[in-house]
């Protein structure tokens, strides 16, 4: 989880946090969770192992200037080379604004190609979230 304030630049004319905004504020919580998983290493952008191939969003609740949501990630189904990130973001009452999933694939920097997703961070990812799960 990763809580956030809604700023005046996430804003339309309409005064409630843009649709395009929902995505970034995905990408936070999904850049987060795999730090958290994976550390940085000291690898700067390329410890960010994927790249997006598909995303969506499902908006419940308008958003609005100052107010307090929790980001919540966690990852869903788990392909040969992709995997899903699913997100709730969340009212500070607890209601879910919007819902989404990010398909991404794990991917090589250097040979600019994807990668297949070992058993052993299929495991890692595994233990992560079970963790979350305890606490």
């Amino acid at each position: 989880m990763v809580p956030y304030t809604v700023m005046w630049r996430d804003l339309d004319g309409l005064g409630h946090v843009n649709n395009a905004v929902y995505l970034t504020l995905f990408e936070l919580a999904r850049t987060h969770y795999w730090i958290d998983l994976r550390g940085s290493s000291g690898h700067g952008t390329r410890a960010i192992e994927f790249i997006v191939a598909r995303a969506e969003c499902n908006f419940k609740l308008q958003l609005s200037l100052l107010e307090e949501i929790e980001l919540c990630t966690r990852v869903g189904e788990i392909r040969n080379s992709s995997f899903d990130f699913v997100y709730e973001i969340k009212r500070s009452d607890g209601e879910v604004a919007a819902t989404g999933t990010v398909v991404v694939v794990l991917f090589d920097w250097d040979k600019n190609q994807k990668r297949i997703i070992s058993q052993e961070l299929k495991e890692e990812i595994r233990k992560f979230e079970s963790r979350d799960e305890t606490a």
